[in-house]
């Protein structure tokens, strides 16, 4: 290596070892939450158990069919939202892995923004009423803005590092479901919607380091050619909503059926590689290493195709309870380099239950008797891990969780509108303690993973 000194070349050799390393930190866009913290208050209070009740603007999500129940020409919800993850990850460090002992993720970025429903019911709205077709339809979208709009996620560089496959990423800059709802008959109507996504795609035709870097230069002499790019997805959204034609048991009972596509992202792909100049002429810099690299594919979030089946029953006019049954495919799951893993994930069962009870709380001083309605919620589901096996050549790690929510609403009966309506929503995910020996790991030893997801929501809705 004629040209070049020793102390250049170790720096070349660190500042490789550092930007490769497991603990880079990449902005990008992951999929929606919806799946996971919820696309409503209501739906999110009775654990998503939603998909035969769908009475408010989430439906265009759950269950589009769902909102020819919303009797109303407009709906509006304003809410604000926030999710703090507390996952951990705990290794025990082997001879073979010299790169890293201890892999901690306790501090994990939260999630908060601002949340959106709208509803109309064509039916109530004086234009269209008195048609024959148009009066049969329903609108409705459900949307969640992050905040701030960088997301960040852990992006480990090879397919054998540690990965958590849930909450350790921060959201999509926005999550949106738009759908419609047509009524067949009066027991009967189905719903169509679109979920968009959003892509940051990034290309790169490779990195260089100039030695000596320039003064002042942060990026001590490191540079990368990169371009950044948008590109728009759209996943599909189907539902069903069944009523028995029978009068005695239409109000009481409901069937439901959805079915939501895979919507997974990527961050960037293209060909990644590595050069290094030494600068003793500018006008003829001599090359001493050239790393061809290879092709770069970072996906950073996947969100399975999924379909639920659920019925809901109303004993008493006042008490819903709500049961789902949503199929996971997670078998479709691929990794970082569009392989699939190994050993590769399982599709999974998620049962869901949810009750809600709503009541007239008779209040009669001053505005309190203007309150209507208050409404008690809660709710659970138990989702296994499609992660069945964790002892192989990569380490995706996740873990069963346990999920119980709650909320209470309340509704006001205003005289300038139809009503207003509070409702604020809390969130326990518990991640269930999983320890694997790892015994197939020539670099990583044994790995415990846990934690808890804690998350809380408030909204107002206004209704004409």
């Amino acid at each position: 290596m004629s040209g070049v000194n020793r102390p250049a070349f170790l720096l070349l050799f660190f500042l490789a070892a550092v930007l490769g390393s497991p603990s880079t930190r990449i902005y990008a866009q992951t999929p929606l939450p919806f799946d996971e913290l919820g696309a409503g208050p209501r739906a999110t209070a009775m654990g998503q158990a939603f998909t035969a009740v769908a009475d408010d603007a989430s439906a265009a999500y759950y269950n589009p069919a769902g909102l020819i129940q919303i009797r109303s020409p407009f709906q509006l919800t304003l809410g604000y939202q926030y999710a703090k993850p507390r996952v951990w990850v705990e290794m025990e460090p082997v001879e073979l892995n010299f790169r890293r002992g201890d892999f901690n993720r306790s501090e994990d970025y939260s999630t908060s923004g601002l949340y959106m429903g709208y509803a109309c019911n064509l039916a109530d709205v004086s234009f269209f009423k008195d048609s024959a077709v148009f009066s049969r339809f329903a609108v409705g979208l459900t949307f969640f803005a992050n905040i701030p709009e960088l997301t960040q996620f852990w992006n480990p560089q090879w397919d054998t590092e540690p990965y958590v496959l849930r909450y350790n990423e921060r959201w999509s800059l926005f999550a949106l479901a738009v759908s419609v709802a047509f009524r067949c008959t009066d027991w009967l109507s189905v719903g169509a919607g679109i979920l968009p996504r959003v892509d940051s795609l990034q290309t790169s035709t490779g990195s260089w380091i100039q030695l000596p870097p320039e003064e002042d230069d942060s990026a001590v002499g490191f540079r990368m050619d990169l371009r950044q790019t948008t590109e728009v997805n759209v996943v599909p959204i189907f539902g069903l909503l069944v009523h028995p034609p029978q009068a005695s048991l239409r109000d009481r009972l409901s069937f439901g059926f959805s079915y939501r596509g895979e919507n997974s992202a990527f961050y960037g792909t293209g060909m990644q590689s590595t050069k290094g100049l030494w600068v003793g002429d500018p006008e003829n810099p001599v090359m001493f290493f050239d790393d061809p690299g290879g092709r770069v594919v970072d996906h950073v979030g996947f969100s399975p195709e999924q379909l639920t089946f659920a019925f809901a029953v109303k004993p008493v006019q006042a008490l819903i309870f709500a049961f789902d049954f949503t199929w996971k495919r997670y078998s479709a799951f691929t990794f970082f380099w569009d392989v699939h893993p190994e050993p590769p994930f399982e599709d999974v069962w998620v049962p869901r239950v949810g009750i809600a009870y709503a009541f007239d709380p008779g209040l009669e001083a001053g505005f309190l008797k203007k309150i209507c309605e208050l409404s008690l919620l809660a709710g659970y589901y138990r989702e296994p891990s499609p992660v069945q096996d964790m002892s192989g050549r990569m380490n995706i790690l996740d873990a069963d969780q346990n999920v119980v929510s709650g909320g209470f609403g309340a509704k006001y009966d205003a005289e300038w509108t139809g009503y207003v309506k509070l409702d604020a929503f809390f969130q326990a995910h518990l991640l269930e303690s999983n320890h694997i020996s790892n015994d197939r790991d020539p670099l990583y030893g044994p790995i415990s993973v846990g934690g808890q997801v804690w998350a809380f929501g408030i909204s107002l809705s206004i209704a004409y």
